[in-house]
């Protein structure tokens, strides 16, 4: 397996920068924040789509597109709106009625935008961090969130391939303390949207140059192991953005080749697989 091409290491920061500008121009604009927050998905979708095509780690895993991967990146698109919407009307009652605390209210707004947006994904690192290692214990978690880890190959939508239960607390995870501190909605549109980067790009199937990156942030050469078969026991590198919590908590482990055939489940996780990813295709049906 060749190494990437050196300028490589300038495509990452270059692409998480255009996306968290790009993203704050548009909401500053004043535009609708879901037609923001759709625009730019749909653009982080097709630049890495774009980027497998021109850099793939492995050919063999740039087929087609999933539908059922299609149907849930589009359903989890609705539940991510429907969430936002029930916690601000819900939270607004609640204040109203006395019964959110004014001392709660203590998120620091006087940032910039692009600063606070900071915030809210370490926030939401650390509850993500939490919950998703709890799904990978037997129980309600994992039997939604083996969805997630059935496919046999890695490439930008399996991010996105999320059974609804498992997208509600990925996106709950930096929504509810934000909005609860009195984040504003954009601040939070903001988060979601450099998170769901995070996302797809980890999952994405590009040879690129992530050298000293991998310390930091959750790149695709780190998440590969996450999938990877023989990591699988372990659990290791469970950082959505950051690898920040996995360092603390001594479950990451440092990037390594994988092969084209070491994804997936294997024994009993794959027959589990096997029933969650009908239950996800009956709800998209």
């Amino acid at each position: 397996m060749r190494s990437p091409p050196r300028w490589t290491w300038l495509l990452f920061p270059t692409l998480t920068f255009a996306v968290a500008a790009g993203t704050a121009a548009l909401i500053e604009r004043g535009l609708p924040l879901p037609v923001v927050s759709t625009v730019s998905l749909a653009s982080v979708i097709l630049t890495v789509l774009l980027l497998e095509r021109v850099s793939p780690l492995h050919a063999g895993w740039n087929r087609r597109p999933e539908l059922g991967d299609i149907g849930l990146l589009l359903l989890n698109r609705g539940v991510d709106l429907a969430l936002l919407a029930a916690l601000v009307l819900g939270l607004e009652r609640l204040e109203r009625s006395g019964l959110l605390p004014s001392a709660l209210r203590a998120w620091p707004s006087a940032l910039p935008l692009p600063a606070q947006a900071a915030v809210g994904v370490v926030c939401g690192e650390l509850v993500r961090y939490a919950l998703h290692r709890a799904s990978h214990r037997p129980g309600a978690l994992w039997a939604w969130h083996v969805v997630h880890h059935q496919p046999e190959r890695m490439y930008a939508l399996n991010g996105p391939r999320l059974h609804p239960a498992n997208q509600l607390w990925v996106s709950a995870a930096h929504g509810v303390p934000m909005l609860v501190l009195g984040a504003e909605v954009r601040a939070v549109v903001l988060t979601a949207v450099v998170t769901a980067f995070f996302v797809v790009l980890q999952h994405a199937n590009v040879s690129l140059s992530f050298s000293g990156w991998n310390q930091v942030f959750a790149t695709p050469d780190v998440h590969r192991l996450h999938h990877a078969r023989r990591w699988a026991a372990r659990g290791v590198n469970y950082g959505i953005v950051i690898v920040l919590f996995d360092r603390l908590f001594g479950t990451y482990a440092a990037a390594e080749p994988i092969g084209e055939s070491d994804i997936g489940l294997e024994g009993e996780g794959s027959a589990a697989g096997d029933v969650a990813s009908e239950a996800a295709a009956v709800v998209v049906k």
